[in-house]
């Protein structure tokens, strides 16, 4: 796995404060740098780009990037011709790692003989502005399969793949910035390559890059959205993801949010203009659910550069995109001092992105400060973090229990017990989401007894019955979930008993709110898990989350009900210095804050009895 280099922004109170808006341009183009043919040996040509304008093009195409300030410009192709952009705009801009010239020696010449690559360069590089501090974990990564070797796109006579960096815009505004060039040509052969290269590149953005931060993709995919399935392997994948959205900037801004249909004819620009043509240089942004968002401002496909001819000088014109930020960065890499590639992290990550839906103006302090240190605080030891996010939450169920009182919510889940429903038929769990391609997600009994019943002794649990996965490897892991509608907005509580073994772990879920069991080795010993939440209304999905198999039981939801603190309204006793007269009835005492009092105190009690009725008391 590609370790991301250390990168620790400097925040005062995560929550109480706003990063500084940031505006910025970016730009995605094939600059066309390979040469129009290469002599072998001295012997013969290999012909490579017949109609490329070599040294002159790369000269006029740095010209014109030296009047556009783009701030940040991704390029591909960027092969012979390096020192002629760069002579253009190196006053303006910084550049990344040039990878080399694609240049005929006897070892390519070799390479080529046995079919492999000729040239160990991906074209791939990066300018930016000084108005960008820096750009840090510049990193390349290869893609995993291509199609042809000097034929069909000659995809194999270079290393093709995606470089990674961080680039940093000051103030806190952080961005992860993705430039590539995928397979090209038409050939069943080329469009799978271009598949395997989404599926990789999704998966080193949801699970091998760990930021929440936003992010940037760009560059030349050679992919149109009616012959590849980008709407699938690509945007519905991360949109999948709880964590992120995506969005293409040319979708958003020229198509009115709405995907060409795969399979439908080519949105060819020579019928439709530069606007609703389709063309296979992509800008896609995605934010993170929680902490910093990009706002695109503007999208284009700048035709200006043109050579005095006036025809375009690469064979692609420039993709480009204004952005704003929003927000305060949250990021658990961002403060984490050790390896990415350990449980270790992963735990800590996990914990970390459990606060996040918390981060709303409903939580009180002290609470919001205890909270914005441990979303600030850099972490050399993960176990030390989770166990005082594991303190802080339950300093928050204290917190609930002084200032509200417990509604049971429980009536709107279906069969929360699992006591309802056909016994161990596979699949069919009644009131609860199931994996479609897991072997086996059931209702199954605790009793030895029951016959084919795969759990024996599950404790503890309320009922004769028990949910239970077993078997197969399902592409969303092993689940059960379920949605409840027009819940109130407010905050909750929601509980169950998870169950597993063999070093695996459960989650229970609320929406966005993972909580999880931990290392479970005993499947017979359920542990009760519960997560508090604010829920803005609406619908929410609950349930519980794992990648191997799991029991669950006894899901219970309570709703957190504000007790009054306008105590005007309240009914008012005789003012008593008595103590013990409070103490004498069954009722609940609270301060006319609303915080929960274990005694009567000196001043304004409030009281609320068993029969319901409310009454402030005056203590004298």
């Amino acid at each position: 796995m590609r370790r991301l280099a250390l990168f620790a922004a400097a925040l005062c109170c995560i929550l109480a404060a706003t990063a500084q808006t940031k505006k910025f341009t970016v730009a995605a183009m094939n600059v066309d740098g390979m040469p129009k043919s290469i002599k072998v040996l001295g012997l013969f040509d290999i012909s490579l780009n017949p109609d490329a304008k070599e040294e002159a093009g790369a000269t006029a195409i740095g010209k014109k990037l030296a009047e556009k300030e783009y701030d940040i410009v991704g390029v591909s192709e960027d092969f012979n011709y390096n020192d002629q952009i760069l002579a253009e705009i190196s006053s303006i801009y910084s550049a990344g790692t040039h990878r080399g010239r694609i240049k005929a020696t006897a070892s390519a010449y070799a390479n080529y003989v046995v079919k492999n690559p000729l040239f160990d360069t991906d074209g791939l590089n990066i300018f930016w502005r000084s108005n960008v501090v820096g750009l840090r974990s510049e990193s390349w990564t290869k893609w995993n399969d291509h199609y042809g070797y000097d034929k069909d796109g000659a995809d194999g006579l270079i290393k093709k793949g995606f470089r990674y960096y961080l680039a940093d815009f000051g103030d806190g505004v952080l961005v992860d910035i993705y430039i590539l060039h995928m397979d090209a040509e038409t050939a069943d052969g080329d469009i799978a390559a271009r598949e395997s290269q989404m599926r990789q590149l999704v998966d080193d953005i949801l699970r091998i890059n760990p930021s929440q931060r936003p992010k940037i993709v760009m560059g030349d995919t050679n992919c149109r959205y009616t012959r590849d399935h980008v709407k699938t392997l690509f945007i519905d994948a991360i949109n999948a993801d709880p964590r992120y959205t995506i969005q293409d900037g040319w979708i958003e801004k020229c198509k009115s949010g709405t995907y060409p249909a795969y399979g439908s004819n080519a949105l060819m620009v020579d019928a439709l203009g530069y606007e609703q043509g389709e063309i296979v240089d992509k800008l896609f942004y995605i934010n993170p659910k929680y902490g910093m968002q990009l706002q695109l401002t503007k999208f284009l496909i700048d035709t200006d550069f043109n050579g005095e001819d006036g025809e375009p000088l690469a064979d692609h014109y420039p993709v480009v995109g204004s952005f704003s930020t929003k927000g305060t960065l949250y990021d658990p890499a961002s403060y984490w001092d050790g390896s990415y590639d350990s449980p270790e992290y992963r735990a800590y990550a996990r914990a970390y992105n459990s606060l996040l839906p918390l981060t709303v103006p409903t939580l009180r302090e002290p609470l919001k400060s205890q909270m914005a240190a441990l979303l600030t605080e850099h972490v050399a030891h993960g176990s030390d973090i989770v166990s005082r996010i594991d303190a802080f939450r339950a300093d928050l169920k204290a917190n609930m229990a002084e200032r509200y009182t417990e509604e049971d919510y429980t009536q709107k889940i279906a069969n929360p017990s699992f006591e309802e429903g056909a016994r161990l038929a596979t699949g069919n769990v009644q009131g609860w989401d199931v994996p479609a391609d897991v072997t086996e997600a059931f209702i199954s009994g605790v009793i030895d007894n029951d016959e084919g019943a795969a759990i024996r002794n599950f404790e503890p649990h309320d009922g004769n019955y028990v949910f239970n996965t077993w078997g197969g490897y399902p592409a969303g892991g092993f689940y059960c979930r379920q949605t409840l509608k027009n819940l109130a907005r407010g905050w909750y509580r929601l509980e169950a008993v998870l169950a597993t073994d063999a070093g695996g772990e459960v989650c229970l879920r609320f929406d966005d709110t993972r909580i999880t069991t931990g290392i479970q080795n005993d499947r017979t010993r359920g542990q009760r898990i519960e997560a508090i939440v604010y829920h803005p209304g609406g619908n929410a999905t609950i349930g519980a989350e794992s990648e191997g198999w799991f029991e669950a039981d006894d899901f219970r939801l309570y709703h957190f009900k504000s007790i009054p603190n306008g105590i005007d309204d309240i009914p008012v006793e005789e003012p008593t210095s008595q103590f013990s007269t409070l103490n004498s009835q069954p009722s609940t005492l609270y301060s006319p804050d609303g915080r929960r009092l274990a005694a009567p105190r000196r001043g304004i009690n409030i009281v609320r009895r068993a029969d319901g009725t409310t009454q402030k008391v005056l203590v004298r």
